[in-house]
């Protein structure tokens, strides 16, 4: 568990007291940079880790019969969108 002292004692190592007030003295603007640089640094740490567990998430896809008819019928299934918009763009020029 983690006491009062040993709290205090986190942060003055840190100086995160002093930063903190630092950051308090300084313009609008210089915050304002300093918000948004540890913004893209948290940013970026995250994305990273995702990408290097991404891999690991992916299942690995195996060619069933279902996917192989899939693959056969989707070529006819673009004509025969292709042919349904061909079709309304006729009917609404006349």
């Amino acid at each position: 568990m983690i006491n009062k002292n040993n709290f205090c004692r986190f942060f003055y190592y840190f100086k995160m007291t002093d930063f903190l007030k630092n950051l308090q003295n300084k313009s609008e603007p210089a915050k304002k940079i300093i918000m948004w640089v540890g913004i893209l640094f948290i940013m970026a740490v995250i994305f990273i880790f995702w990408i290097l567990t991404f891999p690991s998430q992916i299942p690995q896809t195996q060619d069933n019969e279902a996917a192989a008819n899939l693959k056969k019928e989707l070529p006819n299934v673009w004509q025969t969108f292709k042919t349904q918009i061909n079709n309304l763009q006729n009917l609404w020029q006349r």
